[in-house]
């Protein structure tokens, strides 16, 4: 085999390695979630809650704030990462019309960086226990139902597929979730009182819309003060993007009730105290959908385009060293 052959072939042998090692290495390395991320989302809405400062006031009239505009950042953050799992913190802010938190909830996850799903926890993270989706929808979703974990109600509840949409240029699955039970996020529930007096509760219960009045003689016959737990149902559509998973948009519809424990022991739902509906902003979708694209293009580069190119080449510098090898033996070779 003359030395030009040897050259080629063995380049060809180089070049196919480099392709594999780009589809097989370089590829599932790109194609996870990257331990730098760190991604804030702006939603905005209204939202009727409890007002603490009247409430300590005994201010009956403006105990109940009712739909005022908020604004919504959920940031969130890979603060640390072990092999195929991420440590993320997910932190969420409601902000009042004037631009003071009303609320604000902090959680720490450990997700698997491709499904998104749980993994388990790294020793020392702080990282909640969680079954299913949290922050995320799994990096090459289908449409299909997953699991989904609900922080307000620390619970599990199907993420449901809907259909499929057009969503600023990207095809996008519509997933919609409901969840419902007693309150389970700490952060929500220690700026709700654990009781109320009875007048006062039986004047917040008069300010609110005629369907959602208690019966006068549930009120009637609670104990004073008023001893309290909460329940939250939760609606949440999610868009997501069809080739990266990213969320390119969504809507929440919360609602959390004050109970307290009726004469045969099971809660009565005496009022709504925090109710909340929030979108994403048009900007944000964009911004969103621009970031979607461009994941979605440097994938294809890494995971397609590259690996096949690379291929291509070896194989073209195969054929030349087998037709020189050719040429060479049907003619000898002269020094």
């Amino acid at each position: 085999m003359r030395r030009s052959t040897w050259i080629l072939s063995g380049t060809a042998v180089v070049v196919l390695a480099a392709s594999a090692v780009t589809r097989f290495a370089v590829y599932p390395e790109a194609h996870q979630l990257p331990s730098d991320t760190d991604s804030v989302f702006a939603y905005t809405g209204t939202a009727s809650l409890l007002n603490a400062e009247a409430l300590e006031a005994g201010d009956v009239a403006n105990a109940f704030l009712t739909d005022i505009p908020v604004s919504v950042e959920r940031h969130v953050k890979v603060v640390d990462t072990d092999g195929g799992t991420a440590v993320v913190t997910d932190d969420v802010t409601v902000n009042g019309p004037d631009g003071s938190p009303l609320s604000a909830t902090a959680h720490r996850w450990a997700v698997d960086r491709t499904d998104l799903v749980n993994s388990p926890a790294p020793e020392g993270s702080e990282a909640e226990e969680h079954q299913g989706l949290v922050i995320s929808w799994p990096l090459a979703p289908a449409e299909r139902d997953y699991t989904f974990w609900d922080p307000t109600t620390a619970t599990e509840a199907p993420a449901v597929y809907d259909r499929t949409e057009d969503l600023e240029g990207r095809t996008a699955y519509v997933y919609v979730i409901d969840a419902a039970g007693p309150l389970g996020d700490p952060a929500i529930a220690e700026r709700l009182p654990q009781a109320l007096p009875k007048d006062l509760l039986a004047g917040i219960a008069q300010t609110l819309p005629a369907d959602q009045l208690p019966p006068p003689e549930a009120l009637e016959a609670l104990p004073d003060p008023v001893p309290l737990t909460y329940a939250a149902t939760v609606q949440r559509t999610a868009w997501i993007d069809s080739e990266t998973g990213m969320v390119l948009d969504g809507s929440l519809q919360q609602t959390i009730v004050a109970q307290t424990a009726g004469p045969d022991g099971q809660p009565v739902t005496l009022a709504p105290v925090n109710t909340m509906a929030i979108e994403g902003t048009p900007e944000g979708v964009t911004e969103r959908a621009d970031d979607a694209a461009e994941a979605a293009r440097l994938l294809w580069l890494i995971g397609v385009l590259a690996p096949l190119g690379l291929a291509g080449i070896a194989v073209v510098l195969l054929a030349v060293a087998a037709t020189l090898e050719a040429r060479g033996r049907r003619r000898p070779a002269t020094d």
